[in-house]
């Protein structure tokens, strides 16, 4: 095989709890902390914007509270950071409520000239000071002390070594199709962990939490005025994941490029169709692991965060493509309803990770089964025109500059908007 696409998912697979930026600045204050000990003085944090925006309005698992404080108050008092992105799965309710009367210092800010993920953490105790640094991924830590004497820093950030190791300028989108169809399905089996844990997930979100879009869509089914169709299916499914995600609930989603969000919407639309379409557990793996592919790779160009939502533009492309695989679609078809994609939600904006995301991922949702089906009748967006690029590759690119020169400067504004609450 000309491409290591098993090794790539593998690399990008993590389990996470609640949102990754939550997760990320609860580990950075937990490893802080574990390097000095002692009682809790002082917490300083900087981070790069896209961390502050995602995790502001963000609940913390397993608690009723929110954002960047809380996160890193409760990482310090009680996180393990031994437990990576689910550094918050042992907090109790004695944490939650010493974190909400702790009485210290607490300066946690965005630095906007920090590209890329970037979070540093300082925490002063009564043993002097820990400080940890995260760099290029959300559990990527590459720096830790203890007052004047580092105790790590690693030589070569993972960023670099991927970024050596696989080659995204040279694969094709008829690659990842060819490497899903073909790869022992042995191989797949971080994909079918993927699939288990983000349908649990969908199930504990069933039970009632965050905005409740499937209760809304059924309530309106049994009216007659939404039909019990494919769609409404893989909204159902995909929804109550992210509900149950963004509302805090303590289970894991299965994140891929450092997002659960992007996880649960490249997997459980795909799931769902396959489910739908009675297809056996291989081909619906078969067709998430193109799903995956198809999000990493247009992640790459647009960045892990950024001004634009990547859950929809790179989970929901991802998705358009495995659903167009599981229709008998091939990498035209695939191509055509990742264009259809770029040519729909391009400019969808992520103001943060918050229960309005679930508003997000059912357009989401909808945008996908709507450009696999497009693709599947022989329809597609003419090249060149407007984001659309020659090439389904070339669109991705293209999402990428818009990301990076067109909208990077939004991130200041949501960020000012967020912060005056006005």
């Amino acid at each position: 095989m000309k491409f290591d696409f098993t090794g790539l998912l593998k690399n990008e697979m993590k389990p996470a709890l609640g949102v990754t930026e939550v997760g990320a600045i609860a580990l950075a204050a937990a490893r802080a902390y574990a390097a000095v000990g002692g009682k809790l003085q002082e917490i300083r944090m900087v981070m790069n914007g896209g961390m502050y925006k995602n995790a502001f309005s963000c609940a913390i698992p397993g608690t009723q509270e929110l954002g960047c404080n809380m996160a890193a108050a409760l990482g310090a008092l009680g996180g393990d950071w031994t437990l990576g992105l689910e550094v918050l799965k042992n907090i109790t309710a004695a944490h939650v409520a010493e974190a909400k009367t702790l009485q210290i210092p607490m300066d946690i800010k965005a630095d906007e000239t920090k590209e890329g993920i970037y979070i540093l953490a300082e925490i002063r105790t009564s043993e002097g000071v820990g400080v940890c640094r995260i760099e290029d991924f959300h559990a990527n830590i590459v720096f830790v002390a203890k007052n004047d004497t580092v105790l790590f820093q690693a030589e070569q950030t993972k960023a670099a070594e991927q970024q050596h190791a696989f080659d995204f300028e040279a694969v094709t989108v008829a690659d990842m199709v060819d490497y899903a169809k073909t790869v022992p399905i042995a191989e797949l089996s971080c994909v079918k962990e993927m699939i288990a844990m983000n349908c649990a997930l969908s199930a504990e979100g069933e039970k009632g939490v965050g905005l409740q879009i499937w209760k809304t869509l059924a309530a309106f089914r049994n009216r007659g005025a939404v039909g019990d169709d494919m769609i409404y299916a893989a909204q159902r499914l995909t929804c109550s994941a992210m509900d149950a995600r963004l509302a805090g609930l303590p289970f894991p989603a299965m994140s891929i490029v450092g997002s659960g969000s992007h996880g649960i919407l490249c997997s459980m639309p795909v799931v769902s169709y396959g489910r739908f379409a009675g297809k056996t557990e291989e081909e619906i793996i078969r067709g998430v692991a193109l799903s995956c592919l198809i999000t990493i790779f247009s992640k790459h160009y647009t960045g892990r965060l950024s001004a634009l939502c990547g859950c929809v533009l790179g989970g929901g492309s991802g998705a358009a493509a495995g659903i167009v695989l599981l229709m008998g679609g091939s990498a035209k078809e695939a191509s055509a309803a990742m264009d259809h994609m770029a040519a729909n939600l391009t400019g969808m904006i992520c103001d943060g990770g918050s229960i309005g995301c679930a508003l997000k991922a059912s357009a989401g949702v909808y945008a996908a089964y709507l450009s696999a089906m497009l693709a599947m009748e022989g329809i597609a967006i003419p090249h060149n025109f407007g984001v659309i690029g020659s090439s389904a590759e070339q669109t991705e690119k293209n999402l990428g500059r818009i990301s990076d020169e067109g909208m990077a400067p939004m991130d200041s504004t949501i960020i000012d908007v967020m912060q005056k609450g006005k």
